[in-house]
């Protein structure tokens, strides 16, 4: 899979007035790292940290093409700031991307530039030919539950001690975190299971996770 070039990135989903989609420059390392400390600081812990270390994206994020990174890395501008970044990950042969961090600026959080920054996201994968995106979600907070579920995401399972979280300072605890999926390819594409290849708690959970029958299909 590759990612998509900008042009067909900002048309994908349109910004307001005076916001712009754009890749993060190699030059803007140090500002995306020193974004994130502002704005989404939870992160200097467990999976998301990576995007505190300079090195990361060296070696993930840039290259000389950048449609085949393993981790896409958008900015949005407004004028010569930065103020949000999002950013996901694909994974090649599974034909999966996944939503990792992302951050808005506190005075421009009211640009809905994160429901943005979810609509591309779907938009590139189907673009790329990508089967499924997923995310993880918190349980310290109900908001990212909300907004996923708001973007039709299915909640599939929860992983105990999937991520860790500053809880206060100093105190680094292990967080129950919840997977939110939502297909991108047409039904056709997936091979429904068979309940006779479940146990009993395999169909228990599936009945609870998918009470119509089917995994949700996202919209084209």
């Amino acid at each position: 899979m590759h990612w998509p070039t900008i042009n067909e990135i900002r048309m994908f989903t349109p910004l307001p007035a005076g916001y712009i989609w754009d890749f993060l420059r190699q030059d803007e390392i140090d500002i995306a790292v020193d974004f994130f400390k502002s704005w989404f600081p939870s992160i200097s812990v467990g999976m998301g940290s990576s995007f505190l270390d300079r090195a990361f994206y060296n070696e993930k994020v840039m290259g000389a093409d950048r449609s085949a990174t393993p981790i896409l890395a958008l900015v949005v501008r407004y004028g010569d700031e930065v103020v949000a970044i999002a950013t996901w990950e694909k994974v090649d042969g599974a034909d999966v991307i996944s939503g990792r961090v992302g951050a808005v600026a506190k005075p421009h959080r009211q640009s809905n530039l994160a429901v943005a920054a979810q609509d591309l996201g779907e938009k590139m994968g189907i673009r790329m030919g990508a089967g499924l995106i997923y995310g993880m979600a918190t349980t310290r907070t109900p908001y990212m539950q909300q907004a996923l579920e708001r973007a039709g995401y299915t909640a599939v399972g929860i992983m105990p001690g999937f991520d860790r979280e500053e809880i206060e300072p100093g105190t680094f605890l292990r967080i129950y975190e919840v997977i939110y999926t939502k297909q991108l390819s047409p039904a056709e594409d997936f091979l429904m299971p068979s309940k006779q290849n479940f146990t009993p708690a395999v169909a228990r959970l599936y009945a609870e996770i998918f009470k119509d029958g089917a995994v949700h299909l996202g919209a084209h």
